[in-house]
């Protein structure tokens, strides 16, 4: 809730078997679990509808995509407002705010008779659907390991006799796909199970995200994983530093590295709307939402490999553009984050890093690339990743750029 919180949640904890004993979490104030928000004020203005629609609005963006719907109230115990926010029948990422005026007729009897309705009503009238429950041999913990766009990570346990610590994924929809993905590209190495229609275990010790440090050392790692899902004919889309982590194996005594979220990925062919990363989109991607952020887009294994070079790009230069970058992202101003970037190169008083040369050659050439000639240009670039990951470069490392790309795409 960015800061603050709703005075009172209506909640529907159907899921309170699986908190853990110990367990501090507030999980009956998961968004499957709110049905509704009432919010208290001193003297009510029409102004504070606006932070109960923002409550409303949080709390449907991550609540099951079934829910259409949620409706809530304010108060000063003088006069009441409703309030409700709506997804878009055509765009499931848009919403629609409608609110009430005050009912000033009756004034001895309808607070009581609204507030009555309010702690009374069916719970479908608020919108609230409930789904299934999770299962019965879970047990979250006390860690909350991530919150993203759509879903929440959590630390959890089974019920089998055994203190094993894993992780948990709730999402806003259905995880299939996710699941799907995973067991192709990691189930020679991983176990992910789906355990509900919106939520799948990773059966193996939590990790964390991945250092800057492992980012650089181990970039051909990451590099082997997009790769595999590309010859698997999947586009990631959100290939950026958070999504990326690190598990320690026990075996080989020493982390590995996993890029995890496949919820936005999509297939190669697919148009649709964007659903990804911003602050390490390609130029095309960003330029495209620009012009109109509803179009339907076709990405390609390029846009991938842009992301996985800016996101390199971002643990390198200096805090102040990560700050301005972030920012950007978090207005959503497509052509402020490729200010951002432009901004970056120029700061070079003299030849910007060669790591800016590969990005715009991927994006110059990015309707050119067939999967042989990308594959190879990220191969060779890697190959030579103590030259591509420095922010001053020799005339040696120029010219071996220079020739790999005239390999690629000779003139």
């Amino acid at each position: 809730f960015d800061r603050l919180m709703p005075d009172f949640c209506l909640v529907d904890n159907y899921n309170s078997h699986v908190k853990s004993l110990s367990s501090g979490l507030d999980l009956e104030f998961l968004p499957l679990h709110i049905v509704s928000v009432l919010e208290l004020k001193t003297k009510l203005k029409d102004s504070d509808v606006g932070q109960l629609l923002h409550y409303l609005r949080i709390i449907l963006d991550y609540s099951p995509s079934s829910r259409s719907f949620i409706l809530g109230a304010i108060t000063d115990f003088r006069d009441i407002r409703f309030a409700m926010v709506r997804r878009s029948t055509d765009d499931d990422d848009q919403f629609k705010y409608e609110a009430s005026l005050k009912d000033l007729q009756n004034r001895n009897g309808y607070l009581s008779h609204h507030l009555k309705m309010f702690f009374t009503a069916d719970r479908s009238k608020f919108g609230f659907c409930r789904l299934e429950p999770l299962p019965d041999n879970i047990r979250i913990d006390n860690r909350l390991l991530g919150i993203g766009a759509n879903a929440m990570v959590f630390s959890c346990s089974l019920i089998n006799g055994q203190s094993n610590e894993y992780a948990l994924k709730i999402s806003n929809d259905s995880v299939q796909k996710e699941v799907s993905i995973y067991q192709q590209l990691y189930a020679d190495k991983y176990r992910i199970v789906q355990v509900h229609s919106n939520a799948f275990l990773f059966l193996h010790p939590p990790g964390r995200v991945v250092s800057k440090e492992n980012i650089l050392n181990n970039a051909h790692l990451i590099w082997n994983q997009i790769k595999k899902a590309h010859q698997r004919r999947i586009l990631h889309r959100d290939i950026r530093r958070s999504n990326i982590i690190e598990i320690f194996n026990e075996k080989i005594n020493s982390n590995e590295i996993l890029l995890i979220d496949w919820q936005s990925s999509m297939e190669f062919g697919s148009t649709m709307k964007y659903n990804g990363t911003l602050s390490t989109a390609s130029k095309f991607i960003l330029e495209e939402l620009a012009k109109n952020r509803d179009s339907s887009l076709e990405c390609l294994p390029v846009d991938d490999c842009v992301s996985f070079m800016k996101m390199i790009l971002l643990e390198l230069i200096a805090e102040p553009f990560k700050v301005a970058l972030s920012s950007e992202v978090q207005q959503g101003s497509y052509s402020g984050i490729l200010g951002v970037y432009c901004q970056m190169k120029k700061s070079w008083k003299k030849k910007p890093p060669i790591l800016f040369e590969v990005i715009d050659f991927l994006e110059k050439h990015r309707q050119h690339f067939n999967e042989d000639k990308l594959n190879a240009f990220l191969d060779q670039c890697l190959e030579n990743r103590q030259s591509l990951f420095q922010l001053d470069n020799q005339q040696t490392d120029d010219n071996y750029f220079n020739q790999l790309t005239r390999q690629i795409f000779p003139s």
